[in-house]
């Protein structure tokens, strides 16, 4: 079963392995952290929607997708879903467990969540 995703594993994957992309994805793509192996962790800027934000990184061959929640106000975050997607986009495994993790500023998900909260010009950020 493949979802939308399938199309830009590929430059999810380059951006992610050796960071270097094409100009449209470096805009799209931007750097929040890095895992145990040194490679990217990277939001996506095209698909926030309100305070709700996607990380990808390097699983494998493949990537894994990361939704969370934001409450800028209240400095809470929520991890939403989890997916992990073959390098043809394939769905491999999914998590739909729904809660509340630890807000840490210096983590991949802290750092996303505070790009989100200044874009949308949350108080406090």
């Amino acid at each position: 079963m493949s979802f939308k995703i399938g199309p830009i594993v590929g430059a999810i994957t380059i951006l992610l392995g050796s960071g270097a992309a094409f100009a449209e994805d470096s805009q799209r793509y931007v750097t929040v952290g890095h895992d145990k192996l040194g490679n990217s962790i990277a939001l996506d800027t095209k698909t926030i929607k309100g305070t709700t934000y996607k990380l990808y990184g390097m699983y494998g061959d493949g990537i894994f997708e990361t939704t969370f929640n934001a409450s800028c106000t209240e400095s809470r975050l929520f991890l939403n879903h989890i997916a992990i997607y073959s390098s043809g986009g394939e769905l491999l495994q999914e998590d739909k467990e729904k809660g509340e993790i630890p807000f840490v500023a210096d983590s991949s998900p802290g750092k996303g969540m505070q790009f989100v909260c200044e874009k949308i010009g949350a108080r406090g950020w």
